[in-house]
């Protein structure tokens, strides 16, 4: 086999780990992007509410392609879908940092490695397993980068998918700092050329993004409404900046090792099974293998092959993002997946040219070998997550004609509207805490709705279910007579 189908079959490989084991501990806005993006397919909401602020076009993407898979008679769930085209763009993003790292380095070798430890870090695998926006906003910028790199230099390809990018996700904007900062190293150029693509770039893309946020928020709010700018820089009410030592220390650290590597020794003891035993014992092969290959070996001082242009460029890519994540929701590693591609690429220019091709894929096939089966094989499990598992048993209890009430639509909400399907949920409006149904099915009342109630309720035992610790507060009680 031709050395130039390696990094195609590597891809083929990362897709069929990605397709089989799928996570089953959601990211919870992908648990609402499905929900939604389902009750907009049944015209239970208006397409138009798809849109959101933060990642505007993921959804009703989303949208297009759930219905796609409806048509064709695919007889699947919103989320299902989203998942295997997250492992289909991610599986594409590891070919991309493959050209990549084969291009700043100039070894095939490094791209393979590059490859590998940016597909199977623990928390882009498993986000490339789940629904979200992060996968197809990255391999977008990686693409953007990658086409303004090449010999051809394709300005107006990278714009399309920069621009596209942040359509996706907001934080796909501190892109701009390498894209703008290549355009401005391009010696191939005058200095006046340069100027001018500078600044054709920023008006063009700058102009598309806000076309389209204020076509997509008329399309939502209707074109007597007002407020595009603040609701373009809305946020979640948990999110935000912190001032705290701690969290700027402490967290930003935990969170970048969560990139590396994940996994729990809970999770280890309660999913112990022969799969993860395997993983586990190649992870300690691997390192033992990599600590004698390694053995009498002496770094290669040796100069960077890597351009000192793209090393720059490389390191604004790490540095934008970072800066303003370092204070923005330090602990979410899920953020730091734009840093992801940059880190992955200063390894590959400067820690992996020095070190034995043999030894540097012994401590990548270790790192794989302990996320597999340290992380991604128990979070494969419904059981892994709690709110799920808790889902899943009132779906299989529940008759299907419940009304269940709620005051504050939460994140536990929605895993439980859309992993028990079927029954109507009714948002309580009164102060009094009266709720009136008319009906013949179980009446039930989430935490929310539980707390707004003027009367004690007597709730039926078996329908009735709790999850109450440190990360969840839930309650869920039906009663079989309408109050």
């Amino acid at each position: 086999m031709s050395h130039r189908w390696f990094p195609i079959l590597l891809c083929g490989v990362i897709f069929g780990l990605y397709l089989g084991l799928p996570t089953r501990s959601y990211y919870w806005d992908g648990v609402l992007f499905s929900l939604r993006i389902e009750q907009a397919q049944q015209h239970q909401i208006p397409v138009g509410e798809l849109f959101h602020a933060n990642h505007l076009l993921y959804s009703p993407a989303g949208y297009l392609l759930y219905s796609a898979a409806l048509d064709c008679g695919l007889m699947l769930r919103a989320i299902s879908a989203l998942q295997v085209a997250n492992a289909v763009l991610s599986s594409i993003s590891a070919y991309v940092v493959f050209i990549l790292a084969r291009r700043f380095t100039g070894s095939e070798k490094v791209g393979w490695l590059c490859a590998a430890l940016f597909a199977f870090g623990a928390t882009w695998w498993k986000f490339s397993t789940d629904a979200d926006a992060y996968v197809i906003s990255n391999l977008l910028i990686l693409v953007a980068i990658a086409s303004l790199t090449s010999a051809r230099s394709n300005v107006v390809l990278c714009g399309v998918c920069h621009t596209t990018a942040m359509l996706f996700h907001e934080l796909a904007v501190f892109a701009y700092a390498p894209i703008l900062l290549t355009l401005a190293l391009d010696n191939r150029r005058p200095v006046r050329v340069r100027i001018v693509r500078f600044a054709a770039y920023i008006i063009a893309t700058i102009t598309c993004v806000w076309v389209v946020y204020w076509w997509c928020y008329r399309a939502r709010f209707g074109p007597r409404h007002s407020g595009l700018i603040s609701w373009a820089r809305s946020y979640a009410s948990d999110s935000g900046f912190t001032r705290s030592l701690g969290q700027l220390i402490g967290a930003n650290i935990a969170s970048c090792v969560k990139l590396f590597a994940g996994g729990k020794l809970a999770l280890i003891e309660e999913f112990s099974s022969w799969p993860m035993w395997v993983s586990l014992t190649v992870c300690v092969a691997a390192v033992s293998a990599g600590m004698v290959l390694a053995r009498g070996h002496v770094p290669r001082n040796e100069p960077l092959k890597t351009d000192r242009k793209d090393l720059t460029v490389l390191w604004m890519w790490l540095l934008a993002p970072a800066i303003f994540l370092a204070s923005w929701d330090p602990g979410s590693a899920f953020h730091k997946l734009f840093l992801w591609p940059a880190i992955v690429l200063l390894i590959g220019a400067y820690g992996l040219p020095r070190l034995p091709s043999r030894v540097a894929a012994a401590f990548v096939l270790a790192l794989v070998a302990w996320n597999f089966g340290a992380f991604i094989w128990p979070h494969a499990h419904v059981s892994a997550d709690p709110v799920l598992s808790l889902a899943v048993e009132i779906d299989k209890q529940l008759p299907r004609n419940a009304t269940v009430y709620y005051a504050a639509f939460s994140p536990d909400d929605w895993y439980l509207d859309y992993f028990a399907p079927g029954r109507k949920w009714v948002q309580m409006t009164s102060d009094s805490g009266q709720v009136v149904v008319a009906g013949t099915g179980p009446v039930c009342f989430e935490t929310t709705a539980l707390q707004n109630l003027k009367d004690p309720l007597r709730p039926d035992p078996r329908l009735s279910w709790a999850l109450v610790n440190q990360q969840h507060n839930i309650r869920f009680e039906c009663v079989h007579e309408p109050r």
